[in-house]
C-alpha cells in the first residue's frame, strides 16, 4: 500500500490515515534570492555556483551573535533587512546602534593633540614658541 500526502491532516488515498511526513523548518532567510551576494547566506557547493541555495547563517546563530554583527558591520545591518522577514531580526537591524569605529581613548587623544595647533602641545605652551634657554 502506498500513501501520498494530499491533504491536511494527511490521509492515505488507498488506506488508513497516516501522519504527514516531516517537513524542513522554515528558514529565517526567507527573502533571500539565490545569486544575490549577502553576508548572512553562505554559498552552496562551489564558489562559482551562484544558483546553489547556500546556508542561512541566521538559522545557526543566537540573537546575541546577530546583535554583535550588526553593531560592528553596516553591510550586515543592510543585508539583514533584505534577507529576512522575521520581525525580531528586523527590529534588531533597525534599533541596535552602531558602535563607534574609533576607540574613545583614541578620540580623546586626537582631540588633545589637535594637529597644527602648537599651543596644544604642553611643552610648546610653556615657552610660548621660544626655544629653551641654555643655563
Amino acid at each position: 500500500m502506498s500513501c501520498t500526502c494530499q491533504q491536511n491532516p494527511c490521509a492515505c488515498v488507498d488506506g488508513p490515515a497516516q501522519p504527514c511526513p516531516p517537513t524542513a523548518p522554515p528558514s529565517k532567510c526567507d527573502l533571500y534570492r539565490p545569486g544575490v551576494a549577502n553576508v548572512w547566506v553562505e554559498r552552496g557547493c562551489t564558489p562559482n555556483d551562484v544558483t546553489a541555495p547556500g546556508i542561512c547563517l541566521l538559522d545557526t546563530m543566537s540573537e546575541a551573535q546577530v546583535i554583535y554583527s550588526v553593531e560592528r558591520d553596516e553591510k550586515a545591518r543592510a543585508d539583514l533587512l533584505t534577507v529576512t522577514s522575521d520581525a525580531g531580526l528586523r527590529a534588531i537591524a533597525l534599533n541596535v546602534p552602531r558602535l563607534p569605529v574609533v576607540e574613545e581613548t583614541d578620540a580623546e587623544q586626537a582631540q588633545h593633540n589637535r594637529t597644527n595647533e602648537p599651543a596644544s602641545n604642553p611643552f610648546y605652551a610653556v615657552f610660548r614658541g621660544q626655544p629653551p634657554f641654555a643655563h
